[in-house]
């Protein structure tokens, strides 16, 4: 293990410098409050993106993305049953879906609602060729 003072200078570690700057870069521009397990999910889920679109851009070959599914998006409907306390409603459902939940539960209740992006999936694996012409 190398001293905190020192510097790894590695060439194989140089490698990794553009993927480094990308994580903190995330890290500094991700709002969190330490010891929140509430801000720990923004934190994880802006890593990973950051992470995607680096490989995306700087590691997957070029054209490797031209035949990608588009992405599938998931929806959840939380409820704040009381405070700092949020119940899913309504998992994975279409945006207007989730949008038409939410407004039904503010209406209904006495509780405040939200729109959450649950998972956004895509799929690098070509597309089934369509029957020939």
């Amino acid at each position: 293990m190398t001293a905190p003072d020192r510097v790894r200078t590695d060439p194989d570690l140089a490698e990794l410098g553009p993927l480094a700057q990308v994580i903190a870069r995330t890290l500094r521009d991700t709002p969190i409050r330490l010891g929140s397990p509430d801000t720990t999910p923004d934190l994880v889920g802006a890593l990973t993106a950051a992470v995607a679109v680096y490989i995306g851009r700087e590691v997957l070959p070029p054209g490797a993305l031209d035949e990608a599914r588009p992405p599938t998006v998931a929806w959840d409907v939380e409820v704040e049953r009381s405070p700092g306390y949020w119940v899913t409603f309504s998992p994975n459902c279409p945006l207007s879906a989730a949008q038409e939940w939410c407004a039904s539960a503010e209406e209904n209740t006495r509780w405040p609602a939200r729109v959450v992006r649950r998972t956004t999936i895509t799929t690098i694996e070509p597309l089934p060729a369509g029957p020939a012409a």
